[in-house]
């Protein structure tokens, strides 16, 4: 099955999450971290299941991060698996492209990163995580801007929908600038950086949060995750 990455077809390139069984305790953060509908929930079987594999996206394991009984496994350590990628193919170019389309897209998002005033408000539908205030949760990466050779594939990388980033043309570094728009457990733009100039918390963090909201919003979570399914129709 071919994806589109940067410009390349990649036919069967074999990155998508695997269940245990025997540790899955069948709480469904997978399918609520989950915004391609990798998960579906098997009606039958009365558990969730990979239902479309190749609709992950490439390294993404927020999935595995949010599991609490770690339960989810990918074939391959996502930095190993992402680099040898890239140093397949010659994606940068196209990013460059892709960053100009995303900033022209976007133009609050080119600013002077050492003037911008960061944004600590997430939007609307990103400030509940799960019945948590989303500036309470620490989840959110940070830039070494010595490290930082401005490719911008963070930038593109992260989501429009998220649209963490800004970018300075003059200074040719990214920077963040919606921190809380963040995905909680997604590291996708730290695991695209060549240079190593993007960090996060301890994935201790992620465990610890997703343990916590199941333990004191057990309720929630079903509602959240049946509305999900209702939703998206991930029900087989």
């Amino acid at each position: 099955m071919a994806k589109i990455w940067h410009g390349f077809e990649l036919v069967d390139t074999k990155w998508f999450p695997e269940i245990n069984y025997d540790k899955c305790s069948n709480c469904g953060m997978c399918l609520l971290a989950c915004g391609n509908k990798v998960f579906l929930y098997s009606e039958n079987e009365n558990k969730f299941i990979v239902g479309n594999p190749y609709n992950c996206v490439l390294g993404c394991t927020t999935c595995a991060k949010i599991c609490p009984e770690d339960a989810i496994s990918f074939p391959d350590d996502p930095k190993k698996f992402v680099l040898s990628l890239l140093m397949k193919y010659k994606i940068y170019p196209k990013v460059r492209e892709e960053l100009n389309e995303r900033l022209q897209k976007y133009p609050d998002h080119e600013k002077n990163a050492n003037d911008s005033q960061v944004n600590i408000e997430p939007k609307k539908e990103f400030s509940i995580w799960h019945g948590m205030d989303r500036k309470e949760i620490k989840w959110y990466p940070s830039i070494d801007m010595n490290k930082c050779t401005g490719c911008g594939l963070c930038v593109v990388t992260c989501s429009e929908k998220r649209n963490v980033f800004g970018y300075d043309r003059a200074m040719k570094k990214a920077f963040v600038l919606n921190p809380t728009n963040c995905m909680v457990g997604c590291n996708n733009c730290q695991v695209s950086c060549v240079w190593n100039a993007i960090s996060f918390p301890d994935f201790s963090l992620v465990k610890n949060l997703v343990k916590n909201v199941l333990e004191i919003n057990r309720e929630l979570i079903k509602e959240e995750i049946i509305e999900k399914i209702k939703q998206q129709g991930l029900k087989v």
